[in-house]
């Protein structure tokens, strides 16, 4: 084992529709390691990652303080995932056998956005110490937030099945997550309580509110989630969850003091500034959800319905500030880049990029298959066939001044708040 150990991120909620804790968007408490905890000990949730040093101290410990791997821990504290993602892979081919390094430059990968490599890294984790609980719960939380949640309990309830793994509170409160994620409300009560029954811990009842706001029985999740405060009343990830619940409870004020709290106490906490962007776009505050949606998208790159919902929120500004179109534009790309079916994301390139007469034929083609969705309204088509006739003429015709900004599509600014840890929604 290493010396320095970048924080696990058990999970995570999203407060959106009827999933989670994030403002539209997928779901689950997001836990994270505590400092000086040795690599086998499932770290608490509600702080963002950020590098601790942990595991054997003396003189591994000191020697890692001057090697790569600590210019790599360094270098992700200060947010520059690439330095630390070559730093890390330098460390591991000086120690090829440690986990712990193979554990950081997963959750480096993940920063970058490499969701597939991420998964590979924690599985070369798992090949080393197949016991090594950050890298077992963050490859079943990638799971889950990737669409594969079947795949997330697989390996959780064959982790759970170990002897020496079957104690970790850790291991079923991301079970707990990972079934509610799928719908089986039930399982995800059953392994919450038996995390509870291990330890009372703060995650095992925020998992507990979860199902119960799942199941409409959101007073009663208010109220398991005022249990978790009280063992931990800074804890981020809580302040999410009783956000959540807020919303679905209609006080909408509340869950916005909430989401504040949560942001204040983990400026990290990607959750907590996706939902403040969802409120924000409900409120028609576009500006607002511009600087939330940002530093979401910032803090989680792979999540798509953060860019998404950044992209939208710049396109609805292009009234009354024309440059606000391009930016929308390279959001929209964003989006497309992984996600190339999403609607919301072909349609809305589409628009953004008729503002641009240099990308009249890519917005051409993008329109043309807006609207031809079957969920595209007739008033939209027509709104459509209007446009590709200007981009059509403005194709033959010699540049000409802009004719002015067009509206964002129809399809508007819609989500709500997301639950925690479901950033991603299936494609990252």
């Amino acid at each position: 084992m290493s010396r320095w150990l970048l924080p696990a991120l058990l999970g995570g909620a999203m407060l959106a529709g009827c999933a989670g804790s994030r403002a539209a968007g997928p779901e689950g408490p997001s836990t994270a390691a505590p400092s000086s905890t040795p690599a086998a000990t499932p770290p608490p949730e509600g702080k963002a990652p950020e590098p601790t040093s942990a595991g054997a101290p003396g003189a591994r410990a000191a020697r890692g303080a001057e090697g790569p791997l600590a210019e790599g821990v360094e270098a992700f504290r200060a947010g520059k995932w690439q330095q630390a993602a070559d730093a890390f892979r330098v460390e591991l081919r000086r120690n090829p056998d440690d986990a712990d390094a193979q554990f950081n430059l997963a959750l480096t990968e993940e920063r970058l956005g490499a969701a597939d490599r991420a998964r590979s890294a924690y599985e070369a984790a798992l090949k080393l110490d197949a016991e090594h609980v950050p890298s077992l719960v963050n490859l079943a939380r990638l799971e889950r937030q990737t669409g594969r949640a079947e795949r997330a309990v697989q390996i959780l309830e064959a982790a759970s099945r170990r002897p020496a793994l079957a104690s970790e509170p850790g291991l079923w409160v991301q079970l707990s997550m990972t079934e509610r994620a799928a719908g089986n409300l039930a399982d995800a009560e059953k392994a919450a309580r038996r995390a509870l029954s291990l330890r009372r811990d703060p995650s095992a009842y925020e998992a507990l509110a979860l199902v119960s706001s799942a199941r409409g029985q959101n007073r009663e999740a208010e109220l398991l989630a005022l249990s978790a405060l009280r063992l931990d009343e800074e804890r981020a990830s809580t302040h999410v969850t009783l956000g959540l619940v807020a919303y679905r409870l209609g006080e909408v004020g509340r869950a916005r003091a909430e989401f504040d709290r949560a942001a204040a106490l983990d400026p990290g906490s990607a959750d907590a500034w996706a939902n403040l962007g969802a409120l924000a776009l409900g409120w028609r505050d576009y500006a607002g959800a511009e600087r939330a949606y940002r530093r979401a998208s910032e803090l989680e790159p792979w999540v798509v319905d953060s860019r998404l919902r950044l992209a939208q929120a710049l396109a609805a500004q292009v009234t009354e500030d024309p440059a606000k179109a391009t930016a929308a534009a390279a959001a929209y790309r964003a989006v497309l880049a992984r996600a190339p079916n999403r609607p919301e994301a072909i349609c809305g390139a589409g628009w953004a990029l008729a503002q641009d007469r240099k990308a009249a034929a890519e917005a051409g083609t993008l329109l043309r298959r807006c609207r031809e969705l079957p969920d595209t309204s007739a008033a939209e088509r027509g709104r459509i066939d209007g446009r590709l006739s200007v981009l059509e003429s403005l194709a033959r015709a010699p540049a000409a001044p802009p004719a002015g900004p067009e509206p964002a599509s129809s399809r508007g600014t819609g989500g709500g708040p997301r639950e925690q840890g479901a950033g991603g929604g299936g494609t990252r």
